[in-house]
C-alpha cells in the first residue's frame, strides 16, 4: 500500500467520523425546527336563560258547605298550593285565572269566581293571605311576585273562601241546588 493511499484512506475516516458526529446533530435541529407547537385560542360560550317551571299543585277541596248551618254567618276556608322551581336570581309572576264558571264582570283585576253544579253557581275567592284580604288574579294587580334565591321548589298557599251564607249576593241561595260544585283555575306562571 501506498503511502498516499494510507494518507486518504486515514482522511476519508476522519472525514466521516467528522461528519457522523455532525449531521446527527445538525438533524435534530432541523427535526426541533419542524415539530414546534403552534398555538391558538378559541373562546366557550353558552347563554342561560331565566326558566321556571310548575313541580306541582294541591287542589282546594271546601268540603261540605252549609249556608243556613254552620256557615251561616262564618266563611268556609280551605287551602291548595303550587309549587314553583326557578332558576337563581329569576324573577316570575304567579299569577291564577278567573276560573272556568266567572261571574259577569269578573275580570283578572277583579275575578269573581264561582263553582258550578250544573246551572247552579257557588261564588268563592281566592287569595294570597289567610284573612282573604289580598285577592289572587291574574293581573298586575293582584298576582304573585317571586325572584328565586335558589333553584329550589318554592311552595305558594293558595287561600280559598266561601262567603257566610248570610255575605253571599241575593239570588244566589235561591238557585243554590244539593250537590257538588266545582271550577277549574289556571296557574300561570311567567318570567
Amino acid at each position: 500500500m501506498t503511502f498516499s493511499f494510507l494518507l486518504k484512506r486515514i482522511l476519508l475516516s476522519l472525514f466521516l467520523a467528522a461528519a457522523g458526529g455532525v449531521l446527527p446533530l445538525l438533524m435534530a435541529q432541523r427535526a426541533k425546527a419542524q415539530t414546534s407547537p403552534q398555538t391558538a385560542n378559541i373562546q366557550i360560550q353558552a347563554k342561560v336563560n331565566p326558566a321556571c317551571k310548575i313541580t306541582g299543585t294541591q287542589n282546594i277541596n271546601f268540603g261540605t258547605y252549609s249556608p243556613l248551618g254552620a256557615h251561616a254567618t262564618t266563611p268556609l276556608d280551605a287551602q291548595g298550593k303550587v309549587s314553583v322551581q326557578c332558576l337563581p336570581k329569576t324573577q316570575a309572576t304567579i299569577k291564577l285565572s278567573q276560573g272556568n264558571n266567572s261571574a259577569s264582570g269578573s275580570s283578572c283585576a277583579s275575578p269573581k269566581r264561582q263553582m258550578a253544579s250544573g246551572t247552579a253557581r257557588l261564588p268563592y275567592g281566592l287569595y294570597k293571605d289567610s284573612a282573604a284580604t289580598g285577592i289572587w288574579g291574574c293581573d298586575a294587580s293582584n298576582d304573585v311576585e317571586y325572584t328565586a334565591p335558589n333553584a329550589l321548589p318554592k311552595n305558594f298557599t293558595i287561600y280559598g273562601r266561601i262567603p257566610a251564607g248570610n255575605n253571599l249576593p241575593a239570588g244566589i241561595l235561591n238557585q243554590l241546588t244539593p250537590g257538588t260544585y266545582s271550577d277549574t283555575v289556571q296557574v300561570i306562571v311567567s318570567f
